[in-house]
């Protein structure tokens, strides 16, 4: 009985070893998939919100594209409904085109409700980067896709975001898919998910905001930042 019980210890431990390897192996796939992407000349990507479940009207989330080079220019646009929105970024400075003149952050103020929500937006090596230090256990997926669950405390965060009832809710889940492409990253989709009360609060409901983000012409990029953009950051 002490020979059989030594002998499954031995396989569990074998196993144990084996699934952690397989793990730790796809977390360098993933972070040199970053890392060569991050090494490009330039990219351009796509970044596509969407929010679903039985409250999710109202809630939608405008999309938006980007450009960025080697050296941690990016400039972003998109619309927040019918207004224009340009963004300009070099690490931790951005500035924002108004009504044809770009000012800086610190001139609206950081605590500024608006500057907060612009903050949020990275560029896809850094939301990869960050994603990936979420994961609490990178799997290969029957489609490639290297996906993992987010820790609980960041998804929260996260879902906070959709609104007051969402940033009530005790707790939510988080989950990551990335896709690489001759060894460099060119999508990744994250999805966070939660319950809220109804509106008129009578019950628990599902809310959940997926973004997408699809990565195109890597090393074929031009971005051109307006000087007097540049100048500010």
């Amino acid at each position: 009985m002490k020979q059989h019980t030594l002998a499954l210890l031995a396989g569990f431990t074998i196993c144990l070893t084996s699934l952690n390897s397989a793990a730790a192996d796809l977390k360098q796939e993933l972070i040199d998939g970053i890392r060569k992407l991050e090494q490009a000349s330039g990219y351009s990507w796509s970044y596509v919100p969407k929010v679903t479940g039985s409250e999710s009207a109202g809630r939608s989330q405008a999309p938006f594209s980007g450009k960025t080079d080697k050296d941690g220019y990016a400039l972003i646009q998109g619309k927040s409904g019918d207004t224009e929105v340009e963004l300009a970024t070099k690490g931790e400075k951005l500035v924002v085109n108004y009504n044809g003149g770009w000012i800086s952050t610190a001139e609206i103020g950081e605590q500024n409700s608006t500057v907060k929500r612009l903050r949020l937006i990275k560029r896809p090596s850094e939301e990869a980067r960050l994603l990936a230090d979420k994961a609490l256990g990178l799997k290969k997926g029957t489609d490639g896709a290297i996906t993992t669950d987010l820790d609980g405390a960041w998804a929260k965060e996260i879902f906070s975001l959709l609104g007051r009832r969402a940033a009530a809710a005790p707790s939510a889940q988080g989950l990551a898919r990335f896709f690489l492409k001759d060894g460099v990253l060119h999508k990744y989709e994250f999805t966070v998910r939660g319950k809220i009360r109804s509106r008129d609060d009578t019950q628990e409901v599902d809310l959940i905001n997926t973004i997408t983000v699809e990565i195109k012409d890597v090393g074929n990029t031009t971005l051109e930042i307006p000087e007097e953009a540049k100048q500010k950051l």
